[in-house]
């Protein structure tokens, strides 16, 4: 029985996890495989020799990346991956709280008394709102797509139905206003909402791979403690 060890990249919650499982253990040789959330990484048992081609083609199916490496130099190839995605996630955080901050001060109460007028203007907030929905939030729409295409949910599909109704709601009240006005007495948009969240669930996803990355040292280091020799006394 044969081991391989790989990195997948873009998991982010348990659903993820059993997905690539069930994948790979459909493909044709392998006996069993194991995915640990923590560090990322993929371990399957297979009988004979398995394409690697087959089992990246099964994980990206998914929406993820299978990343293959030597083993000695695996856990590298780990945290250069895992830097890139931090660097990536820093940018889109920054934005988007940036914006959520401005639109919170703009629509709600309390605090809109002393926000600049522009901030209070439903179009404004309508643009920067879609900036964080679609470019910040890209990754979500983009995981979510590929899971129904699978007929499967997971975080991001959450994440994507959630934010999206909240956004399409108060786009609708923002261009037809008249459709609801019949139903509530003042109708407002909640542009706030769909970037709040988005912009909250991503500063999630940089703590926690920040969180991987450090962890990942402090495992090295230690393992990097054992002692590479051993004295035995015999009596």
């Amino acid at each position: 029985m044969k081991k391989i060890e790989f990195f997948i990249k873009g998991m982010h919650c348990a659903s993820c996890v059993y997905v690539n499982e069930e994948a790979l253990k459909k493909i044709n040789g392998v006996k069993n495989a194991v995915v640990n959330l923590a560090t990322g990484k993929a371990m399957i048992e297979v009988e004979k020799e398995v394409d690697l081609t087959l089992l990246k083609k099964a994980v990206e199916a998914l929406g993820y990346q299978a990343v293959f490496e030597e083993e000695k130099n695996l856990d590298e190839k780990i945290n250069k991956e895992r830097e890139e995605e931090i660097k990536k996630l820093k940018t889109k955080v920054i934005i988007g709280l940036v914006v959520s901050f401005f639109i919170v001060w703009g629509s709600f109460p309390f605090l809109m008394q002393s926000a600049p007028s522009i901030f209070k203007n439903f179009f404004f907030q309508f643009i920067v709102a879609s900036f964080v929905q679609f470019y910040c939030g890209f990754e979500f729409y983009r995981s979510a797509i590929i899971a129904l295409k699978k007929r499967k949910a997971n975080m991001d599909t959450l994440v994507s139905i959630g934010t999206t109704a909240a956004y399409f709601y108060s786009t609708l009240v923002l261009f037809f206003p008249d459709f609801f006005s019949y139903q509530v007495d003042e109708v407002m948009p909640y542009f706030d909402v769909s970037a709040v969240v988005v912009s909250f669930v991503l500063l999630g996803r940089y703590l926690e791979a920040k969180a991987k990355l450090q962890t990942s040292e402090a495992i090295k280091k230690l393992i990097g403690l054992q002692p590479k020799e051993a004295t035995l006394i015999v009596r």
